[in-house]
């Protein structure tokens, strides 16, 4: 039976510049829903996309993905949608511009008020990055109104981090989930400097059962709170195309896996594979109906190579 994951996050239309190719890839649509939802679809998951989208977004998308195994739950909003220049530099430095006409993440993040009945039949709920209070809002609704035995996954907004309350609300955020899914960026956001081991071991600390970080190429920390052990978990080697969203399908990969087997490794695993298909193939719809038939063969070749700290 397919596990019914909900992703709630946002929706993007991105112009993809690659400095290494000389290639550009104008309005592609992305966002941090889409490609969670498309981590978690690659092990035949029957996702949900919860997001906002604005007036500009297309109206072909919907269907789009219905065909390829996604459904979508879409608040029309009277705003421009998140336009992004997401701009890859020689060496694989990335940043992501808006563009001077784009809503802002507050305008196309969606509400605890808004989430629609539909994402509460789930047996995985994974939160995106989104504004601090509105995660917070939401992830606060989520515990108050999701099934028994739901799992949450969440995933911070690096940027926001960096101001003071809205990083005092992140870790009381970490008392609503089960599990936490940062970034390297984003463990430093919220706690500086500090040796990173430390820092995960005070997250779990606070509530979430396990704690992966996403280190890039360097593959994700693991820690399984219930054995008190770390594991790095490799990448595997892929032709690099296109990044943009491999964290967001490691995070949903992540969540499909760990309701299947409640393994944190074998979680980080599939989450794994997930991301390598992700950076194979330009664009989000390109990227969801790739050949995923050798994902077994991947998750087995990681697997051997996971490292036991």
């Amino acid at each position: 039976m397919k596990n019914k994951i909900t992703t709630i996050g946002n929706l993007t239309i991105d112009d993809i510049v690659l400095c290494d190719t000389a290639e550009i890839y104008l309005a592609s649509i992305g966002g941090n829903a889409l490609f969670s939802a498309i981590g978690a679809r690659i092990w035949d998951a029957a996702p949900l996309i919860v997001s906002r989208i604005g007036k500009s977004f297309p109206i072909e998308f919907k269907q789009q993905v219905k065909v390829l195994g996604i459904n979508t739950a879409l608040i029309p909003m009277a705003c421009n949608d998140i336009r992004n220049w997401a701009l890859y530099e020689p060496g694989g430095a990335r940043q992501f511009v808006n563009h001077m006409t784009s809503g802002s993440h507050y305008d196309m993040s969606i509400t605890a008020a808004e989430l629609p009945k539909e994402c509460w039949d789930a047996d995985g709920i994974h939160v995106a990055p989104m504004p601090t209070d509105v995660q917070y809002d939401v992830l606060k609704a989520i515990r108050q109104l999701k099934n028994k035995g739901t799992v949450v996954s969440w995933d911070p907004h690096e940027y926001y981090l960096s101001q003071p309350d809205f990083n005092k609300m992140a870790y009381e955020m970490l008392e609503m989930v089960d599990l936490f899914l940062p970034s390297k960026e984003e463990v430093t956001a919220m706690c500086g400097n500090r040796d990173i081991y430390t820092c995960i071991k005070e997250f779990a600390s606070r509530g979430p059962t396990v704690v992966a970080v996403k280190m890039s190429t360097d593959g994700s920390i693991v820690y399984d709170k219930s054995s008190g052990d770390f594991y790095h978990v490799p990448i595997i080697n892929s032709i690099t195309k296109d990044p943009t969203g491999a964290g967001d399908a490691y995070c949903g990969g992540f969540l499909n896996a760990f309701i299947e087997s409640g393994d944190a490794v074998l979680a980080a695993c599939s989450a794994t594979v997930s991301s390598s298909y992700i950076v194979e193939e330009i664009g989000a719809i390109n990227k969801l109906k790739a050949d995923f038939s050798t994902r077994n063969f991947r998750y087995e070749r990681i697997r051997y190579n996971v490292k036991k700290y």
